[in-house]
């Protein structure tokens, strides 16, 4: 049975039409991936994407999309309803066929450490891939959303997983990890 994973990133941009669609055509254009759902959110002002495929397609396909991302969207104008804390706010990976939690786990980390090397982003972990206890959940990440993260990176505790504490004002962070 081939190794299977679900990717559900969140990106925010969720009332650009343009944008939503370069995202989504990035996802489209990587071999071994299929695109299964597009869901923009006007009042959240975020799009999330559902994608799936073997792992390095998968983790492919989602560095494609934060490739396409990064010129288009402008956290520095961002207005939505929703907390977050960067351009691509959240990319979980999930087990669906023949692979574990625990390899999700470290196919976030290789995603992570590759999206702060290639886009030069902050990257933190979550979830069952964090092994701060203080900063494993999605609303100890956010707190002080994106307006604060850089006075939160001045604290050394919240030094990035992947990447400097220097970051793109249009992009801020990304925190990734594992969901069952």
């Amino acid at each position: 049975m081939p190794k299977i994973i679900e990717c559900v990133p969140n990106f925010c941009e969720g009332r650009d039409q343009k944008v939503i669609t370069a995202i989504a055509d990035a996802v489209r254009a990587t071999p071994g991936t299929t695109l299964f759902d597009v869901v923009p959110g006007q009042s959240a002002n975020q799009t999330i994407y559902s994608f799936g495929g073997d792992p390095e397609s998968v983790v492919e396909a989602a560095l494609n999309a934060a490739k396409a991302a990064l010129p288009l969207i402008d956290m520095t104008k961002h207005k939505g309803e929703h907390p977050r804390i960067g351009a691509l706010d959240v990319c979980p990976f999930i087990p669906i066929s023949d692979v574990t939690v625990a390899e999700c786990v470290e196919i976030s980390k290789q995603f992570g450490a590759r999206l702060a090397e290639e886009v030069g982003v902050p990257v933190f972990l979550f979830g069952a891939a964090s092994d701060k206890e203080f900063r494993c959940t999605m609303s100890q990440i956010r707190t002080e959303a994106y307006e604060g993260l850089q006075e939160k990176l001045k604290d050394e505790k919240w030094a990035p997983d992947f990447g400097s504490n220097n970051f793109l004002a249009s992009w801020r962070a990304t925190v990734t990890g594992a969901k069952k």
